[in-house]
C-alpha cells in the first residue's frame, strides 16, 4: 500500500525483468475496483498487454490457470482474472519480494526512511526496566 516502496519493488523487478508482474497485479486490481462501465475495456486491455501470444509484457502463467482464464474473458466480469492474478502474487511472494527485501535498493530504502517518534519506543512496554528497584519482601 506504500507508494514509494511499490515504485522501489518496481524498479528492482525491472532489473530482474519481471516488472510486468507488478503491473499485471496492478492491472487486475483496477479491474476488480474499477468502474462497472469500464470492466469489458480493462479485461481487454490486460489481455493484449500481459496474456495473448506475442504480447509486449507477457506473464508466465501455468496452463490451467491461462485455460480458465481466456475461459472466463469470454464474458468478462469483476473477478475474471482472479486466478491469474493471484499465480503471478504467489509468484512474487515466494520468489522476487523475498529477493527485493535483500536488495541493496531496500537496505537504502529503510535507511532513509523517516520514522516517527512514537514507533521509536520499546515495541513491548512491559519489558522495560523498572526505574526504581524495590527491594524484596
Amino acid at each position: 500500500t506504500d507508494p514509494l516502496g511499490r515504485a522501489q519493488l518496481l524498479e528492482f523487478l525491472k532489473k530482474e525483468f519481471s516488472a510486468e508482474n507488478l503491473s499485471f497485479w496492478e492491472a487486475c486490481e483496477e479491474l476488480r475496483y474499477g468502474e462497472q462501465s469500464r470492466i469489458a475495456e480493462i479485461v481487454d486491455s490486460i489481455y493484449q498487454q500481459f496474456l495473448a501470444p506475442g504480447a509486449t509484457r507477457w506473464v508466465n502463467i501455468d496452463s490451467k490457470t491461462m485455460e480458465r482464464t481466456l475461459e472466463g474473458i469470454k464474458t468478462p466480469h469483476r473477478y475474471v482474472m482472479d486466478d491469474a492474478q493471484m499465480h503471478i502474487y504467489m509468484l512474487m511472494k515466494k520468489d522476487s519480494y523475498p529477493r527485493f527485501l535483500k536488495s541493496e535498493l531496500y537496505r537504502n530504502l529503510l535507511a532513509e526512511a523517516v520514522i516517527p517518534p512514537e514507533t521509536k519506543k520499546r515495541v513491548f512496554p512491559f519489558m522495560r526496566k523498572q526505574r526504581h528497584s524495590s527491594p524484596s519482601p
